[in-house]
């Protein structure tokens, strides 16, 4: 089931230069004619040719006189009258504006990030699906990097009592906040910050300032990464607990210690990975859960299928951008004869490709400077990465190679945990005789990326995704993909640089250590 609500056009920004204001903040100007004819009144002044002149009488003085001032009247009455003709529309305008109301999509983002807007206003439209109905629910809006964009997700539960449970929040639209109180229903009582991705928590002082009696869960080192940073700072709160036990958590398990909710959702801590940040090791973790009256597993980035059709809410603008097979071809218009489904769904193709590799294989310098060119081969490297089970190339390569064995063994817990067989006893017709028959289980997986829910996984599938982390040739993505677009990504991070001060350290740890005053702009709150 899938609820989108129908307000109003999403942004077709192809730049996040060009920033949508909602419409009760414009201004309405006057129009040109009114500030002409306003103009006119001001400047209506008796003609010269009203003063005496040498040679004329008075009579012709007085004449002269009152015959200008009779025209200078009229001019001024009809000035006077375009005026007030005018005014009632120009009121009119303006009182409409303050009137109207506001942009159900539109937010503002109050931490500069990476995606669009990367700072400040913007607009973006949600769609609601029910997983479980009456219990377990995902929201949907874009995330987007310049003309490329893909789904992000936030997943609301329905615990016993009838609270509400809200994983990673969205953009802080209204559409979105209405979604969930009208559309779902009830109230709010605990938010979720799963990862330290920016993405995902960006916005959870939003949900917190919009459900002010909600208690805020977050997994560990929150903002340990790319810089330490207090979570009272960031979130305008403290956090009533740190998830994942004492280990995971630092040592800290928060105020609230275990999460009232414990009973209901499982809490898994899956360690992805640690970096050399200003001269300490910085472990990033993602808090994975499993609502067990449901069997619903909600993660965020570490598992994901690459749907092979378009997402709803991706723009077509967008879409036909991308598509063309060269930069230098003009684009489409929606609704042209040029605007078609293949088009679209090969820009769709074509943003995947470049959001996982970023400088994929086959997209190739044209003939002339500028030009971008797609060659022969793209659509094949999309088919090896999507309508699978795996972990996506930038997590994989970049995040989880730098602690397979902490990876490995998070999975294997779920396989063992989350996925344990469904055992039934069966008594025979003598009824005396039983026997226990065990049924494979299957979940549904919401991650927050890419397609979702993901229906009827299996372990086996489940796995699959990591066998890689046994044996890495067993799951390869294309090679000229990584070594064209992640693998100098990779080599920049994680290979030896000499820093300012003469010390040896990775390109992450050189690339944060340029940006103290990005730190301390955070740590001055707002």
């Amino acid at each position: 089931n899938v609820a989108l609500p129908v307000r109003g056009k999403a942004s077709r920004r192809m730049s996040s230069l060009a920033r949508s204001v909602p419409t009760a903040r414009i201004a309405t100007p006057r129009s040109a004619s009114s500030a002409r004819d306003e103009r006119r009144a001001r400047s209506i002044r008796p003609s010269a040719s009203a003063s005496a002149s040498d040679g004329k009488d008075k009579e012709d003085d007085a004449r002269t006189e009152s015959s200008t001032s009779s025209v200078s009247r009229r001019r001024a009455l009809l000035g006077a009258a375009s005026l007030a003709t005018l005014a009632p529309a120009s009121v009119a305008l303006a009182d409409e504006a303050a009137m109207a109301p506001p942009n159900p999509r539109a937010y503002f983002q109050r931490y500069p990030t990476l995606f669009a807007p990367f700072y400040g206003d913007d607009e973006r439209a949600t769609l609601l699906k029910t997983v479980v109905p009456n219990r377990v629910w995902c929201l949907e809006q874009n995330l987007a990097v310049g003309p490329l964009e893909t789904p992000l997700r936030c997943v609301v539960i329905r615990l016993r009592d009838d609270s509400l449970w809200v994983h990673a929040p969205l953009a802080p639209t209204e559409e979105f906040f209405e979604l969930i109180e009208r559309d779902v229903g009830g109230t709010v009582k605990h938010v979720v910050v799963p990862t330290y991705a920016l993405e995902h928590k960006v916005f959870a002082k939003d949900a917190c300032d919009r459900w002010p009696d909600a208690d805020l869960w977050i997994a560990p080192g929150q903002f340990a990464f790319p810089m330490e940073i207090s979570a009272e700072r960031i979130y305008g709160r403290t956090p009533a607990g740190v998830l994942g036990d004492v280990s995971d958590a630092g040592g800290e398990r928060g105020a609230g210690g275990e999460p009232p909710w414990a009973d209901e959702i499982d809490v898994k801590i899956l360690r992805s990975g640690s970096f050399r940040l200003g001269g300490r090791d910085v472990g990033l973790r993602e808090a994975t859960f499993f609502h067990r009256p449901t069997g619903v597993m909600v993660v965020t980035d570490c598992i994901a299928r690459i749907p092979e059709e378009i997402p709803p809410l991706v723009d077509p603008e967008k879409l036909l951008l991308v598509g063309k097979r060269s930069t230098a071809e003009p684009t489409p218009a929606v609704g042209s004869p040029g605007d078609t489904p293949e088009a679209r769904l090969a820009g769709w193709k074509k943003m995947t490709l470049l959001i996982n590799y970023f400088f994929p294989e086959h997209e190739e310098p044209g003939g002339a400077p500028g030009v971008v060119e797609w060659t022969d081969g793209w659509e094949d490297n999309f088919a090896a990465i999507s309508g699978r089970l795996f972990v996506p190339p930038v997590v994989r390569s970049l995040l989880y190679a730098q602690d397979p064995a902490g990876v490995r063994a998070w999975a294997d817990s779920v396989a063992e945990d989350w996925f344990a067989p469904a055992e039934t006893t069966v008594i025979g017709e003598d009824g005396t005789s039983t026997r226990v028959v065990s049924t494979p289980a299957s979940l549904t997986i919401v991650p927050a990326h890419w397609d979702g829910p993901l229906e009827n996984v299996r372990v086996e599938d489940f796995l699959n995704a990591y066998r890689w982390l046994d044996d890495p040739g067993s799951d390869p993505f294309p090679e000229a993909d990584m070594a064209r677009g992640l693998q100098p990504v990779i080599d920049a991070v994680f290979g030896t640089k000499t820093k300012a001060d003469g010390s040896q350290g990775s390109g992450l740890d050189l690339f944060f250590s340029s940006f103290p005053t990005l730190a301390s702009r955070f740590e001055g709150g707002e």
